[in-house]
């Protein structure tokens, strides 16, 4: 297996040396994202699809210079934006020989440009963040790292981003005493991404982030391996198929134009399964100590596949399928783009754990975003009006998005997410749909559902204005042989949280990439008491953080420089 890769790998860079395209994928939290939607829904920009993020650096660039071509077309903050990006997105423009003139590169700390297509940037990251949790606790994060990007010859586009983070403030000490554990990030319900402990020193924990990607274009193709995070579904509040919740992962991603109006992407990830595997752990002398403990883990991946088609302009559609699998080195029959993997998982005589999923997005009236993104785990159509009989382990986010409703460079988004019980979960635990222990979709989890209702407005490029409203209600979850029973528990069964909050927010950005983030919410808690199931088995629920609340205020203050 590791020659056949290598030997693929081999002739992709021979071959890709006479091509002329370079790729570095743009992290998916970057703000050029809302730009190009924004124009989607104006109907200024078409046959735009982005259900699989992140996006090539090349691809936005093209997708400025569509919009340049309508640009009597935009208000004069939206003209201010475009010429912004086209500074960030200089080395791309040049390549694509953008006709028109470019404005002056964007400020690096550090920039080499050779005569040949060869580019790189250095630039250093950090942040420091603070909050007052409307239970009374505090908590505030420092953050440093650096980034470097560029371009090698005129095949090879990579990716470096390392953070390190010390969070502190009264909250963790709180939640130490209270649970016995630092690791609030497991144990938290709350869409911040999940995160891996390096070490606990006092009221302080620390940990690190890292993705990396490198890129190698074939003429239609982009072959990556990477450790980037991956968005995979229609969605502001939160993402049904792949999300930022999870950490990232290391992953061989593929991705293919189909022609103008169809992309395809196929993935095989290297997930942790955080399961021991006692057959290959062992002790090993150390010296005249005793013998320590060598842990192994139990193997794990996830291969997932997309299509993603414009039928016409303001129509995009996608379907797509995934595997999770385990307790073995990988499988070839996942390796193998445009599998249906379903099938495949027949051929291993189902033991792995298999799921579809689609979205639409559409654009047809001016000014105006309708989208939906169904996730299935399990379904039945013959059960499927049989209550006593159901078992529809499904998750469905729709939601609209209005442009200029009230005001130029306003808008208004109104969504709805529901997961039902057992999604993202299945009897084999190295078959679960998770990483690290978090759930590679939606940040509710299963048994649960949010709604979310957002209206901004930019009086200038760099100022955005916000008030929300969200409110969450989370189910619990019983012990998983239950989930292979009849009926399938009550939607929301078990002890409920209820999480609402209602406020302001905003975002200035007084230079580039210097950002100043704020919210003050109002919030309110509760949270049902500790249930059993008929066995008398404890029903999981996250931790109750406090006593119930209401009225509460949420405060966050944020300054940071080139954090994704």
């Amino acid at each position: 297996m590791k020659r056949y890769f290598l030997y693929v790998l081999a002739v992709t860079v021979i071959i890709s040396q006479q091509l002329l395209s370079q790729s570095v994928y743009l992290h998916p939290s970057h703000e050029a994202y809302d730009f190009l939607k924004r124009m989607e829904g104006k109907q200024i920009l078409q046959r735009y699809r982005d259900v699989v993020l992140p996006l090539t650096r090349e691809d936005i660039a093209k997708d400025l210079i569509k919009i340049e071509e309508h640009r009597d077309q935009l208000t004069q903050v939206e003209r201010d934006e475009l010429d912004f990006l086209k500074e960030e997105f200089y080395v791309e423009l040049k390549n694509l020989k953008y006709s028109k003139v470019l404005p002056d590169e964007r400020w690096h700390l550090y920039r080499y440009r050779s005569d040949s297509t060869a580019a790189f940037n250095v630039d250093l990251i950090g942040g420091y963040s603070y909050e007052k949790l409307p239970f009374g606790e505090t908590y505030h994060i420092r953050s440093n790292g650096v980034m470097v990007q560029g371009y090698a010859g005129s095949w090879m586009g990579a990716y470096v981003y390392f953070l390190d983070h010390q969070d502190g403030g009264s909250f963790i000490p709180y939640f130490e005493q209270k649970f016995g554990t630092s690791d609030y990030f497991k144990n938290t319900l709350s869409p911040q991404q999940g995160q891996l402990l390096t070490r606990i020193i006092a009221q302080n924990v620390e940990y690190d982030l890292v993705d990396v990607q490198a890129n190698f274009d074939v003429s239609f193709l982009t072959l990556s391996l990477e450790k980037m995070p991956n968005v995979w579904g229609e969605g502001y509040d939160g993402n049904l198929i792949l999300s930022t919740k999870p950490p990232s992962y290391p992953q061989i991603k593929l991705r293919a134009k189909l022609g103008k109006d169809v992309d395809f992407t196929y993935l095989h990830a290297w997930l942790s399964s955080d399961i021991i595997d006692s057959v290959n752990s062992y002790y090993y002398p150390y010296g005249l100590s005793e013998p320590i403990y060598r842990t192994v883990y139990k193997q794990k991946y996830l291969a997932s596949q997309m299509i993603e088609m414009s039928l016409w302009n303001g129509v995009d559609v996608a379907i797509g399928e995934s595997e999770v699998y385990g307790g073995r080195n990988p499988e070839l029959i996942y390796l193998i783009p445009f599998m249906f993997f379903k099938a495949a998982e027949h051929y291993n005589t189902d033991e792995d754990n298999s799921q579809m999923f689609g979205s639409i997005d559409l654009n047809v009236i001016k000014n105006y975003e309708f989208y939906s993104t169904l996730y299935v785990d399990e379904f039945s159509t013959e059960e499927f009006y049989r209550t006593d009989r159901q078992r529809n382990q499904i998750g469905i986010t729709v939601g609209t998005r209005a442009y200029d409703l009230i005001y130029p460079n306003s808008d208004i988004i109104v969504e709805y997410t529901r997961t039902n019980p057992w999604i993202y979960n299945h009897k084999y635990p190295d078959a679960t749909y998770q990483n690290h222990g978090y759930d590679l979709g939606d940040w509710i989890g299963q048994n649960a559902d949010l709604f979310f209702v957002q209206g901004n407005y930019r009086p200038l490029r760099n100022l955005k204005l916000s008030v929300q409203f969200e409110s969450l209600r989370k189910g619990g979850k019983e012990a998983t042989h239950y989930q292979y029973e009849l009926p399938t528990p009550e939607f929301l069964y078990g002890p409920e949280i209820k999480k609402q909050s209602y406020g302001v927010a905003a975002q200035f950005e007084p230079l580039r990439d210097l950002f100043a983030d704020f919210h003050l919410l109002i919030s309110r808690y509760t949270q049902g008491p500790p249930e059993t199931a008929s066995d008398g088995s404890s029903i999981f629920q996250y931790p109750r953080i406090s006593a119930d609340y209401a009225g509460k205020i949420d405060f966050f203050l944020a300054l940071r420089y080139n954090f994704q």
